[in-house]
């Protein structure tokens, strides 16, 4: 079965991948991974974050990269083999499925967004973690009006405000993210903003790039040319015009989780302890033995 990634997945690999690389390789570099390390990469795309997991952990460690796309999993295959890491193991499945688990680290880069239901997917990953591993995931925001990206969006929500853009976000601020992991059983430990400059020849390279490598496709193909055209041109006279250069910075949130209580290690922090839940419930004290009646 195809899924929305299959088309475009060739030209995501070459419009997208090198822009985003900066941010997939933040998150990997935080997680502080150890050589002979277990990781899991959910949602691993074509697998920029892989072949950086399979540097950090080793020949003797075990990546297993897995996706929900036959040909992004046959690009990370791909990338994989020429880079040449024997202890990458490269899978079609969706983001619940966690193999055998007792994993040191579960890392997802844009991918969670995809899950109709996030905490389910977090809880099948929290089941899955060794005792002192980490959750680590990428998700686009806090959103900005200036951001070409938002731009875009506005422009379709103005003119077509029926059709569905493009997938729901992930609220990125820090109270949302800890609430969306402490549903799932898990503790926030690590929450950051990152931006990396993208730049892009011009603004009809941008809306070229977004049309042929990411999900707006289905969008383009549901309104046809015209009426994308349309919106294309509110959005060109928002940034300038279609010769514009774009240069920007889009925000990423990158979140890190672990089980309530465990110490973890990260780069910017080499010991951590995850806090407990706040919904946890109190400790109970011991309760007192009745007094004895018979007793003076």
């Amino acid at each position: 079965m195809g899924t929305p990634w299959d088309r475009p997945a060739a030209r995501y690999l070459e419009e997208w991948v090198p822009r985003f690389v900066p941010y997939h390789l933040d998150l990997v570099q935080e997680l502080a991974l150890a050589q002979g390390q277990r990781v899991l990469v959910a949602s691993a795309g074509p697998g920029a974050e892989v072949l950086a997991v399979a540097r950090a952990v080793g020949d003797r460690g075990l990546v297993r990269a897995t996706d929900a796309s036959d040909e992004l999993v046959g690009i990370c295959a791909e990338q994989v083999a020429k880079a040449g890491f024997p202890a990458v193991k490269v899978e079609r499945a969706g983001l619940a499925d966690v193999g055998a688990g007792d994993w040191n680290a579960i890392v997802c880069c844009f991918g969670l967004w995809t899950a109709a239901d996030r905490v389910e997917v977090l809880k099948s990953w929290a089941r899955a973690l060794a005792a002192h591993g980490k959750v680590g995931v990428l998700t686009f925001g806090p959103s900005d009006e200036s951001d070409p990206f938002e731009m875009l969006a506005q422009s379709l929500r103005e003119l077509e405000p029926n059709a569905a853009a493009t997938p729901p976000s992930i609220a990125a601020d820090r109270e949302a993210m800890a609430k969306m992991f402490e549903d799932a059983g898990l503790s926030l430990v690590r929450h950051t903003v990152l931006r990396h400059t993208v730049t892009f020849p011009s603004a009809e390279a941008f809306t070229t790039a977004i049309r042929e490598g990411r999900t707006w496709r289905r969008v383009w193909e549901e309104l046809g040319p015209e009426r994308m055209g349309l919106v294309t041109a509110r959005f060109y006279d928002r940034v300038g015009g279609p010769t514009e250069p774009l240069s920007f910075e889009p925000a990423v949130t990158l979140a890190i989780a672990a089980l309530p209580g465990a110490e973890v290690e990260l780069m910017s922090r080499p010991s951590a302890k995850a806090p407990p839940l706040a919904s946890a419930p109190p400790p109970q004290r011991p309760s007192r033995p009745p007094p004895d009646p018979y007793k003076d």
